[in-house]
């Protein structure tokens, strides 16, 4: 059983159910097959979004102060692209043969019209039964259900082609770009280190020969006054002593 009809089942009471006899014990029966294959993903697929550019829709990007707040993950779809599934399912309706007639579509269109009843179990029967006098079976509404998840998968699965390639055409190279302007920022780094060592270690040779040269200067120009300071004195002496 598919998980639509899980899904249907509790709901809704089919005559063709209650008009089926329970099988006699001992009668074989008939295994349910197993679900198709998803389809092989199509690496040339295009998807309507994705060529009219429209798949990026996003807000206005935000501000470098909002960047900086984190922001919470996404979880409701944009509204356009609701809309645009909306539309895919009634082109399908419309244009796709195995949807002529009344079908799982008109079904849930019919439950909406009746959205007034609140009893669920009684708005999904009264749905089928107004669809059933115009040709609707149970068997056709689950298989049309189906049908429609198929439209809805293919074409997810046409955007999720054409988007990777959209992001390979946009965003492939300016990763590449980013990725070499890290490895080059990571080289400056390293030399913006060796050179912070380097200017250390010049200043602190700087400062100590400094501290050496001026040592020198200021005892040489000491002893240089002391010894004039001597000769002075002994010219005093002299000239005290010994007359004009």
């Amino acid at each position: 059983m598919s998980f639509l009809k899980q899904l249907l089942t509790p709901f809704v009471e089919f005559e063709e159910d209650k008009n089926k006899q329970a099988p006699k014990k001992g009668t074989p029966q008939k295994s349910t097959p197993p679900p198709a294959a998803p389809a092989q993903e199509d690496v040339n697929a295009t998807h309507p979004l994705i060529e009219a550019g429209k798949a990026a829709a996003l807000p206005t990007p935000p501000t470098s102060a909002q960047q900086q707040v984190p922001q919470p993950a996404h979880t409701m779809p944009f509204a356009e692209h609701v809309a645009y599934f909306n539309q895919l399912i009634d082109k399908a309706n419309r244009e796709n043969p195995a949807f002529h007639g009344p079908d799982f579509k008109e079904f849930v269109d019919t439950k909406v019209d009746i959205d007034d009843i609140v009893d669920e179990k009684l708005k999904y029967t009264t749905a089928f039964n107004i669809l059933k006098n115009a040709g609707l079976t149970r068997d056709h509404l689950i298989s049309t259900a189906q049908e429609y998840l198929n439209v809805i998968g293919r074409d997810l699965n046409a955007f999720q082609t054409a988007h990777a390639r959209q992001y390979k055409a946009d965003l492939q190279q300016k990763e590449l770009d980013l990725q070499k302007k890290a490895e080059e920022l990571q080289v400056l780094t390293q030399r913006l280190a060796a050179l912070k060592t380097e200017i250390n270690q010049l200043s602190q040779e700087i400062g100590t020969k400094k501290d050496n040269l001026n040592l020198v200067r200021s005892s040489f120009l000491l002893a240089g006054e002391h010894k004039q300071k001597e000769i002075q004195q002994e010219i005093e002496k002299i000239s005290r002593y010994f007359g004009a």
